[in-house]
């Protein structure tokens, strides 16, 4: 289930940080002190800029696509990885970038690869680490389908573009879902959400989308649509007047 698996890897976050969060959270330095990555921050980070700087030390990576602004880039080998930001972002932008490209290492690379190494063992690691190919037995294995052997890159564009298929969808949900837990947990930002009178749930949705903005450092974009989610699982989804599009009563 999405939530346990949220839930779980946002305790082992904490516990190898080594710390208690504080919000907003300083997440740059939790990110530094839990898992192998690196960060660095790029002025108008693009794929071109990414792709320079690696070349320069001669990481060999291709990111996919045309060259375009990014806000993140994660690049991940050998059980470690380089992490890129937008250092033009405003701060906000950048916390959540930063927590989302981190999920992305937590989800998408480094839990599938402990579950490779578990179940098949150390002989596996050369294969997930792009060395080798995988032997007839290893590449029917279950736990090996659908994983990205060698370098694992993932980049956050500046928007929306185009239709994303089913699995990078789910793996983007899932990324936001763990983003969202690191910064502003949702046990914290839900009574946070529903404090307060009674008003029309537009207003509610704004005014609470504006605290847990303020509260946990949240850009706007994100922190209205996660508002309006915690609303709803409160409770405090809109009546049925407003989805007619009549006034409410108060």
């Amino acid at each position: 289930m999405l939530e346990t698996r949220i839930a779980r890897a946002a305790e082992g976050f904490w516990r190898q940080a080594g710390m208690l969060p504080t919000y907003p959270v300083d997440i740059q330095a939790a990110v530094l002190w839990a898992l192998p990555l690196d960060i660095h921050l790029h002025a108008r980070l693009s794929v071109r800029s990414i792709q320079e700087w690696t070349a320069a030390r001669g990481i060999r990576c291709r990111l996919p696509g045309r060259d375009r602004r990014l806000r993140g880039c994660l690049i991940a080998q050998r059980g470690g990885g380089i992490l890129f930001v937008d250092g033009a972002d405003p701060p906000e932008e950048q916390r959540f970038t930063l927590a989302h490209e981190a999920a992305h290492f937590l989800l998408d690379y480094d839990e599938p690869r402990r579950q490779a190494l578990a179940t098949l063992g150390p002989a596996v690691l050369p294969v997930l680490d792009g060395e080798r190919a995988p032997t007839a037995d290893e590449r029917v294995s279950a736990i090996l389908a659908g994983m990205v052997f060698g370098v694992h890159t993932h980049l956050m564009d500046r928007g929306p573009h185009g239709a994303l298929g089913a699995d990078v969808a789910a793996a983007e949900s899932a990324a936001d879902a763990l983003a969202l837990e690191l910064l502003a947990p949702a046990a914290l930002a839900g009574v946070l959400a529903t404090e307060g009178p009674h008003v029309p749930f537009p207003d509610r949705v704004s005014r609470a989308g504006a605290a847990i903005s303020r509260t946990f450092g949240l850009p706007a974009a994100i922190a209205a649509p996660y508002a309006r989610r915690l609303l709803r699982e409160h409770g405090h989804a809109p009546s049925f007047s407003a989805w007619l599009g009549l006034p409410e009563r108060r």
